[in-house]
């Protein structure tokens, strides 16, 4: 349930997570506003990926605090003040509000693109199939699909489908969008169609947490780019700080390193 008393969506303080000796997030906080894009950045294995996952609680933290819509995510506060994890229909419950949209589309192969879409809307939210047949079809529509509504994954590309996923994340109508490099497994002549549709979500005023390597996408929609590396949150600012007078200079060789790489030939 939204809180209007909180501007933040999403609240992530001082996470840390760890797999066996390996740390992977080392204090890392965050605070998303409502409507605000913020892009995170950084070369592989610097923990975004994880740090989104968090979020989810598809990965349990060390220590920290997660807030969604200013409740505590995943755990129960005491009145000393320490933590317990909360019951797993609590948690299912709360991450209703986040939408999470993966590297791969995660489709049910043996579902057509509405079926996909109206699957969890019908079975978590109880939302009678009409109803929930009328909004998938809109958000078909919406994606740019909506002479797809009868096809099933294996007939469609890759941007289509990670656009059905897009909708079916959609459909649970989340208060935020977590997307996890959404284009990282497609062909670059599909790239544009997913980017352009996460687009419009923003221009909507959709709260959204981006891991991506598309930089074009990080200068023009975001309005906070965030720097992780080897697990720490090193730098943030807007897209035109960070890109054009990155304070850090592990940003400064990041962004070297992965422009040169997509400079035109």
């Amino acid at each position: 349930m939204q809180d209007t008393n909180t501007d933040y969506v999403i609240e992530a303080l001082e996470l840390h997570k760890a797999f066996g000796e390996l740390d992977i997030l080392k204090g890392v906080t965050l605070q998303v506003q409502r409507g605000e894009v913020v892009v995170l950045i950084g070369a592989s294995g610097s923990g975004k990926t994880t740090f989104i996952r968090c979020i989810n609680l598809l990965e349990d933290i060390q220590s920290g605090r997660i807030r969604v819509n200013g409740k505590p995510m995943g755990y129960r506060e005491r009145p000393d003040g320490s933590l317990v994890r909360d019951s797993e229909r609590n948690i299912a419950r709360q991450r209703r509000d986040i939408g999470m949209v993966f590297q791969r589309f995660n489709l049910f192969p043996h579902m057509t693109a509405l079926e996909n879409i109206i699957e969890a809307p019908t079975q978590v939210l109880g939302v009678s199939k009409g109803t929930a047949i009328e909004h998938a079809r809109e958000l078909l529509r919406q994606v740019g699909l909506a002479d797809k509504a009868d096809h099933y994954p294996s007939m469609l590309s890759g941007g289509q489908q990670q656009r059905v996923a897009i909708a079916r994340a959609l459909a649970m109508k989340p208060q935020a969008m977590l997307f996890d490099e959404p284009t990282s497994a497609l062909d670059p002549e599909t790239v544009g169609e997913v980017l352009q549709v996460m687009k419009q979500l923003a221009e909507d005023g959709m709260t959204m947490v981006v891991v991506t390597h598309e930089m074009g996408f990080a200068r023009e929609v975001a309005d906070r780019v965030v720097v992780l590396d080897k697990g720490e949150l090193i730098e943030q600012g807007p897209p035109e700080q960070i890109f054009n007078n990155p304070s850090h200079p592990r940003t400064r060789a990041f962004l070297s390193r992965v422009l040169s790489e997509h400079a035109p030939c």
